[in-house]
């Protein structure tokens, strides 16, 4: 989902890992850029996949992040560590997400059937399912944009929970279409105070702030912050990803410099 420089090597090899996210979609210096948003509240977590190999997720939950995601695989290929990371961050008493990095050029339906059978109907203390949104994989926009929405949908309905979008101030005017800011952003912005949205959002429930935090379990990995207090991400978490709650609403707005 990051770069994954530290197995990757260079961004030359970015795609051989599965992700295609650059430097430039991502870091972003402070002052630069279109709306930015900062959260009153926040909580920690961390994303993980195949590249973080095994994880102790209870000592990730004893340094005080309070969630956490994994992948399922990149397109219609797997990610090994799902199952262990799935069951380990419940068992550890964090909230739990799962993401797949989508391939525009794979069936959004196959795709999403993936997901299904992995998360099942989200129960309490899961997130709603993330379609990570980084790569046009030579697919014309419309054609993506039409795929996702396939994808959402079908997650929507197979999951219970109306699923996230992660992407990049950086990657999304490829896309740039109004119809998807109706679902939840997961944003990354790094090496800022606070995220710059993606067009056409007005505020984030996740924001990827660096992808090489130090964690206790996992050592290097991306980590994250939830918009809300504890209670709101319970209530997010119990709930089926459709409202915001009151300290998700926008609460500083600056402008491009």
């Amino acid at each position: 989902m990051s770069m994954k420089a530290l197995y990757c090597g260079s961004l030359a090899l970015l795609a051989a890992c599965g992700s295609e996210l650059t430097a430039n979609d991502a870091v972003d210096p402070e002052g630069i850029g279109e709306q930015r948003v900062c959260a009153s509240h926040s909580l920690e977590g961390v994303d993980v996949s195949k590249y973080e190999g095994t994880v102790n997720w209870h000592s990730v939950a004893a340094s005080g992040r309070r969630f956490a995601i994994t992948r399922i695989g990149d397109g219609m290929g797997g990610d090994v560590t799902f199952n262990p990371n799935w069951a380990g961050i419940k068992s550890a008493g964090m909230y739990r997400g799962a993401y797949q990095f989508f391939r525009p050029g794979d069936d959004p339906v196959a795709q999403a059937n993936i997901v299904i059978s992995k998360v099942g109907h989200l129960g309490p203390g899961d997130l709603p399912a993330i379609l990570d949104a980084e790569v046009t994989d030579g697919v014309s926009a419309g054609t993506i944009v039409s795929r996702m929405k396939t994808w959402l949908a079908k997650v929507e309905a197979g999951t219970g929970k109306r699923p996230l979008i992660y992407t990049s101030p950086g990657f999304w005017p490829s896309l740039n279409n109004p119809d998807l800011s109706k679902y939840g952003l997961w944003v990354a912005n790094w090496g800022v105070s606070c995220p710059r949205l993606p067009t056409h959002w007005n505020t984030w429930r996740f924001w990827q702030y660096s992808d090489h935090g130090n964690v206790p379990g996992i050592g290097s990995t991306d980590v994250n912050r939830f918009f809300g207090t504890e209670a709101e991400l319970a209530a997010y978490a119990n709930g089926t990803g459709t409202s915001l709650t009151a300290s998700e609403e926008p609460i500083q707005d600056l402008p491009a410099e």
